[in-house]
């Protein structure tokens, strides 16, 4: 890497870092004030509050991060070319394609970090602040209902009231039934703990549905194996786009083995793996509009120009996103779509460019 590639880099690199923090303090801002009306129930206080949305940053920085990479890369190209920097450079002979590939250099680094974010450090610290909250609350983790944790199993629907921990359950309820959907028992337990591969039952009862009556009767400690496992509580306990690739594919497949629908979580999944080529696009789109229409522009029109640009892909990715779960598109369109338009674009202002 030259001296012109590695200038260029760390001038774009900064402009990305500062749009980032700017952007996350908002985030902080204005998730800290929600997360504020929800101070007070059990011992969730104002320190926890800020906790949970500290935590939560990971996540929040790998979604915001092709919107960073657009105004940062603005903001850094804009500031070459308002010292004339960059007309310095052009008159030495180094060419538009020249610093894109500079550009791109640091565009590859950015890349890497969203994947690494995304897989790593975002899904582990999303699950943490979730059961943090949960446990200064008071409350159970819900999977979209009133009624605790639901998990299916074939013919079997596991229903616990209260999640103490991913290895440590309340109230829970085992439903089997048979081939014709009827039911053939019921066990309940006050209190589930997780060890040796399988869930002890405390003081569990069982209620059997026979021709021609019910009969129930107290079971005492039973151990109860099957494919609930505290990996999966804290799977189903976070948000999709808060889990890593790899949690993603393993829910999805415990979904579609148990005939359940799994297009939100493949949403999530492919939006994952646009993330990163989303935020190379936004970064080389910055290229054009320094050398091409907005090359006389003010700082601050490039910068509004580039914020824009950027909430809207995002609401656009979102968005997208979000109809495709209604409407039955395909995960893989409703997810990527935004990503390969961004990339087209950015081809297409590049080339009209190159000389």
């Amino acid at each position: 890497m030259t001296i012109l590639d590695r200038y260029i880099g760390r001038t774009v690199f900064f402009g990305t870092l500062t749009a980032l923090a700017v952007l996350l303090a908002l985030y902080i801002f204005m998730t800290y004030i929600g997360e504020l009306q929800k101070v007070g129930q059990g011992q969730y206080t104002a320190l926890r509050a800020l906790q949970f949305t500290l935590l939560t940053l990971p996540r929040w920085s790998g979604d915001l991060f092709p919107m960073a990479a657009l105004i940062g890369s603005l903001m850094g190209l804009g500031t070459l070319a308002s010292n004339s920097e960059l007309t310095v450079m052009r008159a030495a002979g180094i060419s538009v394609m020249r610093i894109t590939w500079a550009v791109m250099k640091v565009a590859l680094l950015m890349m890497v970090a969203v994947v690494l974010i995304g897989e790593g450090l975002a899904s582990h610290a999303e699950q943490y602040a979730y059961k943090l909250r949960a446990s200064a609350m008071g409350k159970h983790v819900s999977v979209n209902t009133g009624s605790g944790l639901w998990i299916r199993e074939g013919n079997s629907y596991i229903n616990a009231r209260t999640v103490y921990s991913n290895t440590h359950l309340g109230g829970v309820y085992l439903y089997e039934f048979d081939e014709a959907k009827r039911p053939l028992t019921l066990t309940f337990a006050p209190e589930a703990i997780y060890e040796e591969g399988g869930w002890l039952l405390k003081e569990s009862a069982q209620t059997r549905f026979g021709e021609p009556r019910i009969t129930t009767r107290r079971e005492g400690e039973t151990l109860w194996q099957g494919i609930l496992d505290p990996g999966l509580i804290d799977v189903v306990a976070v948000e999709p786009e808060g889990l890593s690739s790899r949690e993603l594919l393993r829910y999805i497949a415990y979904l579609e083995a148990n005939g359940l629908d799994s297009a939100r979580y493949w949403v999530a999944f492919w939006s994952k793996l646009a993330s990163p080529l989303a935020t190379g696009a936004m970064m080389l789109l910055a290229i054009p509009f320094i050398f091409g229409s907005m090359r006389s522009a003010t700082m601050g029109s490039r910068l509004l120009t580039g914020t824009l640009i950027g909430i809207g892909f995002y609401l656009f990715n979102r968005g997208l996103g979000q109809l495709g779960i209604v409407y039955s598109i395909p995960p893989f369109l409703s997810a990527t779509l935004p990503t390969i338009c961004a990339i087209l674009v950015t081809s297409y202002m590049l080339r009209r460019i190159r000389n």
